[in-house]
């Protein structure tokens, strides 16, 4: 079910209160309109009342998609506390195990997860995709660059000839420039991934980003 608080907030420029409706648990089968206003931003966006001053709020919530059976917790401050808390109740309750979990701090990745889950794509293995081309010899991305995944044009991983394709993100700003995978070096990463034991998950919901998939790089085998 989708659930909803509601805030006050002051607008910085009239200094008049007003307020926010803020989701705390989002169905996307229960209301399809409320991906479009994730991936917009509309979600997060707070108009005054008074003088119409927009600001974008980042808040806490759940993104569920029964038919892909993922849930996504967004905290862009808290997610190590959230993470925890979601593990104990995964580990009280085995019955609610049979989904994908996973928890982001990022706004960006958080449209990322949607994007690679409704693709039906392996985040961990897009991870391990971004971060080898990322740090490959004569690569185009800044270093102080990030790649996201911006679509992925044969529709999923089982199609030939596919191509995923990932934006690059610098100082929070998305640039022009774009990197390519085929699906074809998409599936031999899978291989690698599946064959390495390294790239296990350690608890039912983590933070799949650079850093998990850089620190299992740096674990022996």
């Amino acid at each position: 079910m989708t659930k909803i608080r509601k805030e006050t907030y002051c607008c910085p420029k009239c200094k008049q209160y007003g307020e926010f409706k803020m989701y705390e648990t989002i169905n996307v089968d229960l209301d399809h309109t409320l991906k479009e206003k994730v991936m917009s931003g509309e979600l997060f966006t707070w108009t005054c009342p008074h003088c119409n001053e927009k600001m974008l709020v980042l808040y806490d919530f759940l993104y569920h998609d029964m038919t892909r059976e993922f849930m996504i917790y967004f905290s862009p401050s808290k997610s190590s506390e959230y993470k925890d808390s979601i593990n104990d109740m995964l580990d009280k309750f085995p019955g609610m195990r049979g989904r994908t979990y996973r928890i982001v701090d990022d706004y960006n990745l958080l449209k990322e997860k949607i994007r690679i889950f409704e693709s039906e794509l392996d985040d961990i293995i897009i991870e391990l995709s971004k971060v080898l081309m990322k740090y490959q010899k004569d690569n185009k991305i800044p270093e102080n660059g990030t790649l996201i995944l911006h679509k992925c044009i044969a529709g999923n991983s089982s199609e030939k000839n596919g191509m995923l394709v990932f934006r690059i993100i610098k100082d929070g700003k998305l640039q022009k420039e774009m990197a390519l995978l085929s699906i074809d070096g998409y599936n031999d990463y899978k291989k690698g991934v599946q064959e390495d034991n390294r790239f296990l998950m350690d608890s039912y919901c983590e933070n799949i980003n650079e850093e998990w998939i850089l620190n299992k790089l740096t674990t022996d085998k």
